[in-house]
């Protein structure tokens, strides 16, 4: 599958950043900070959206983190580990069906099937 290459602005990426190391240490309230001023500078920054679903899923916010993690495919369906991570979030929801479904396609981009 083909993905979009994006260049991503200098300030988007700082925020990223920022809000990776926060994630890092678990400070996730700070890496929500950081990822959302990372989104406000370029919305359709995909890994951004992947990494703050990330941080809601921590803190237990799965339907927030579901959100997300599908925006971040709407903007780049061919990112696995997106689909691995909303199938693992729909588990924690009780979404067995979907949540098979997700991580199946996740690991099926990853493998290039």
């Amino acid at each position: 599958m083909n993905r979009t290459i994006l260049h991503i602005t200098e300030k988007a990426e700082y925020f990223s950043r920022i809000g990776m190391e926060s994630a890092g240490s678990g400070n996730f309230t700070g890496a929500l900070a950081s990822f959302d001023q990372a989104l406000k500078e370029m919305p359709e920054y995909a890994a951004a959206w992947k990494e703050k679903a990330n941080c809601l899923d921590a803190m237990g916010r799965c339907e927030d983190a579901i959100r997300c993690y599908d925006r971040a495919i709407q903007l780049d369906p061919g990112d696995a580990e997106a689909w691995f991570d909303k199938g693992l979030s729909m588990k924690k929801l009780g979404n067995d069906e979907e949540a098979f479904r997700c991580m199946s396609r996740g690991v099926d981009l990853e493998l290039g099937v």
